[in-house]
């Protein structure tokens, strides 16, 4: 945790993320059935202008580092000191808050870098009767096919109201997270086959990689179907029976894409107690193996122990008068391969090895 985080008052316009953009960057869509405008903000203070009442407007601002802008634009919109600080705490877990005048939202945006590995980026949301507020941290998302069809006046969110413009966006959220859990899904499917027989099996980093990234997706998802149980609640205030409909149905995309989640976590952990089991049977073969040629060797050790006593037979006829027999040598070598062949013939009808 941030130490400035952690001895601040509550409500403090804390930052605790890394600064992604250079400028904060502010951007208003106003539309209604008829028209459509965008507009690029230079100021806070000029929001309030082209606000047009009657028409829905969708004010996406862009760069969190920027805590001074962040604050003015709370109190431009009568926001909650504490609700900033949430949006600024990009460590924050998806959830759902319901205020007098507006419902705040956090959630994940997850997208996949050119490497495909994830990009997980806290987007908040501020909805109210006429308008929607989103904070982002960084440029590039995943609205940009909402952008599109705003411009149609044809498309039903040009004609509906603020509250299925912050539906459109949440389903944008969750549509992306089913390009992640596909390219999970393939790197799944590409490292099971080193657990198949024969197959040489290299190193399980990558496995350890992509259960880091279930667990990460895991995180954002289970959460967010908390969340959107919560603006389903809402229904009649900030929410429209119109707008609960859609809502319920993207419960369902979520319940889809937790599933999944939990069945390619569950897949990972077969994968591994897999490797782990091989690695544990290739060790118990060479230990049995090593067991069986020390067996042989035991009787073999002993017999060469014996006649390697230095025992003058001369002195006695008890010591060690094989030392004087002409086929002692030959004799001796006789018993320890019978020994041994019939150890091993032993082993192989016991089926040991």
């Amino acid at each position: 945790m941030d130490n400035r985080k952690k001895w601040a008052s509550p409500g403090s316009p804390i930052f605790t993320g890394t600064r992604k953009v250079e400028n904060l960057k502010i951007s208003l869509i106003s539309y209604d059935k008829q028209d459509f405008s965008f507009s690029e903000i230079e100021s806070v203070e000029d929001l309030p202008g082209r606000i047009v009442e009657s028409r829905v407007n969708w004010i996406n601002i862009t760069g969190l580092h920027d805590t001074e802008r962040i604050e003015a634009v709370g109190k431009l919109f009568g926001i909650h000191p504490l609700v900033i600080e949430d949006v600024l705490n990009i460590n924050h877990s998806p959830k759902c808050e319901s205020y007098n005048d507006y419902i705040f939202v956090i959630t994940k945006m997850i997208d996949l870098n050119r490497d495909r590995s994830m990009n997980i980026e806290q987007v908040s949301f501020v909805l109210a009767r006429n308008y929607v507020i989103s904070f982002q941290e960084d440029e590039g998302d995943v609205f940009n096919v909402i952008r599109e069809r705003l411009k149609n006046n044809d498309s039903r969110v040009r004609n509906s109201g603020a509250d299925y413009l912050l539906y459109r966006l949440l389903d944008a959220i969750v549509d992306n997270y089913y390009m992640v859990v596909e390219s999970i899904e393939d790197k799944i499917g590409a490292y099971d086959n080193m657990f198949l027989p024969g197959h040489r099996r290299g190193s399980l980093r990558p496995v350890y990689q992509v259960r880091k990234e279930l667990m990460k997706l895991r995180r954002a998802v289970f959460p967010l179907k908390e969340t959107i149980h919560v603006l389903e609640k809402e229904r009649g205030n900030f929410v429209s029976h119109n707008t609960y409909l859609f809502l319920r149905d993207l419960s369902d995309h979520l319940r889809y894409i937790i599933d999944s989640v939990e069945s390619h976590r569950d897949m990972i952990t077969v994968m591994i107690e897999m490797s782990m089991s091989a690695e544990s049977r290739k060790l118990n073969e060479i230990i049995k193996v090593l067991t069986v040629i020390s067996t042989i060797f035991i009787p073999l050790t002993f017999i060469v122990g014996v006649y390697g006593m230095n025992f003058n037979p001369g002195t006695s006829k008890w010591n060690l008068p094989e030392l004087n027999w002409v086929y002692g040598y030959p004799a001796v070598w006789l018993i320890m391969l019978a020994v041994a062949g019939g150890l091993i013939i032993y082993f192989k009808k016991k089926k040991w090895f």
